[in-house]
């Protein structure tokens, strides 16, 4: 994937945080709370017995979606808390859980304001470090001339759906951010010590669409 860095920063005094311990599975879900509803979620399921040919839920063992979606979708075969590893993050901050020992290990990086009560003991002020904003090609492109059914996805599920050779499935992305992206960008901000250029933290910070060409999109330029 290539990348793009912006011009390196301060953090100019944002009261950013970071904060890392075990909790129960239980409250994962007062850690995502603080977190706005258009914030986005990224889980991956690690299973515990074979996956049959159901293709809905080996969709689900990689999950990416706006927050309020996950947490809306009654009779999910697949909470969102079921994830193994999972993140939600936003401009402001994010939140990732790591499942895979059996314990629920969390780290919280970003603004004051998204940090969870459970938190606010292992928490720190995040001093003495720059910050630089970098943007990553996720993989796909959306189709131009394809209809859902030629790669095995229903008709609601086009508007989220790309795809590339070099994964032998479709992907879906955020619906609403992408109507007519052509690839999708993830920003990623990382934090490092301006003495020796050592990166300390890295934070996901949102994603952001490539337009179509607007002849593709059935404009004039």
């Amino acid at each position: 994937m290539s990348e793009t860095p912006s011009p390196e920063r301060g953090l100019r005094n944002r009261s950013e945080v970071v904060a890392s311990t075990s909790v129960a599975h239980a409250d994962l879900k007062q850690l995502v709370k603080p977190f706005p509803a258009n914030a986005f979620f990224l889980g991956e399921h690690l299973p515990d017995r074979v996956v049959d040919d159901n293709r809905q839920m080996r969709r689900l063992l990689v999950r990416f979606a706006r927050l309020s979606e996950v947490l809306q979708v009654e009779r999910d075969p697949l909470p969102w808390a079921a994830y193994t590893w999972g993140r939600v993050f936003c401009e402001e901050g994010e939140l990732r859980w790591d499942g895979s020992e059996g314990e629920l290990r969390v780290v919280y990086l970003g603004q004051a304001h998204l940090l969870a009560e459970h938190l606010q003991a292992s928490s720190r002020p995040v001093e003495g470090l720059k910050r630089r904003s970098t943007q990553y090609y996720l993989f796909g492109e959306r189709p131009r001339r394809l209809h859902p059914q030629e790669v095995g996805v229903a008709p609601e599920e086009e508007p989220r759906l790309f795809l590339t050779t070099r994964i032998p499935r479709p992907l879906f992305y955020p619906a609403e951010l992408l109507p007519t992206a052509k690839r999708v960008t993830l920003k990623v901000y990382s934090y490092y010590d301006p003495a020796d250029g050592a990166t300390a933290y890295f934070r996901f910070a949102g994603l952001e669409a490539e337009p179509l060409p607007t002849e593709i999109r059935g404009g004039r330029s």
